[in-house]
Formats: structure tokens, sequence, C-alpha cells
């Protein structure tokens, strides 16, 4: 009896279901392609095109001390130079600069060593005035022993 309901079950279970349409397939993206218009400033090359390196320069001495300083046909530039740090790390000063799609160029200089990693740039927003207090509160936390975990 419990076979003959089941069985019964599924019949109407079959019955009652609708055919499902396949779903269409996805066109697969192509490198470079994008949902809007494309931000090259270079109208005469495609979005994908890869840039020719047109300087390349790279010192090293093996001992932790290195130099590089490379550009782009597109305008994107880098320089760093590298020494030995106090504690084993290699401390870094260098800058980094490429245009944007309105044509004005971005430049970011940064120096990373013991102390952590430091940017400027016109193009890092200001820390607000209210993360200022909190690192002040912090540190005066820190400073009495008070440790938050």
């Amino acid at each position: 009896m419990i076979f003959q309901v089941l069985a019964l079950s599924a019949i109407l279970a079959l019955v009652a279901a609708e055919a499902q349409p396949e779903p269409e397939p996805k066109a697969e993206p192509q490198f470079g392609s994008r949902p809007y218009p494309n931000p090259n400033p270079y109208p005469y090359r495609p979005y994908n095109h890869f840039a020719r390196t047109i300087h390349d320069f790279r010192q090293n001495n093996h001992r932790g001390a290195f130099d590089y300083d490379f550009r782009t046909e597109n305008g994107i530039s880098a320089s760093a130079s590298g020494r030995p740090g106090l504690r084993g790390q290699s401390n870094v000063a260098g800058t980094f600069s490429f245009q944007h799609p309105e044509g004005n160029v971005g430049r970011v200089d940064y120096v990373a060593d013991e102390f952590g990693y430091r940017a400027t740039s016109p193009l890092i927003p200001p820390i607000p005035a209210h993360s200022l207090q909190q690192i002040r509160k912090a540190d005066y936390e820190r400073a009495r022993g008070i440790r938050w975990y």
C-alpha cells in the first residue's frame, strides 16, 4: 500500500511539473571588454593594448641594494631605490605615475621602511579629523597600558 501511494505521488509530481526552459548561455567577456565607454586616452589603440616599455633601467648589487626606473609608451612610469634596513628588510623609496583617462597625470611618492609604508599624493585624500582623534586616543590608552583585544 505504501509503495502504491509513493508511486502515485511520484507520477502526479511528474505530471504537475512544468518543463523549464533552458537558460540562454552567457557570452564569455572578452579581454578588455567593458560595459561602459572605453576610458583609453589614446583613441588609436584598443584598451587592451599592451604598452611597450620605452625605458628600462635595473641595478642590483645582490646585497640588498637596488635601483630601477622604467617608462612605458602610454605614460606609466615607476622608479625606486632600495637599501638594506636595520631589521633585515629592504627600505624602499620610490614614485610611480600614470595618465588618467581625462589626460592629467597622477603621481604617488612612497617610502617603505621599518616604520611602515607611507605614500604621499594629491590623489590620496587627507585623514579625516575624527580618525586622527581616534588614533590619538589609541596612543594615549596604549601609553597607559590599556589593551583592547
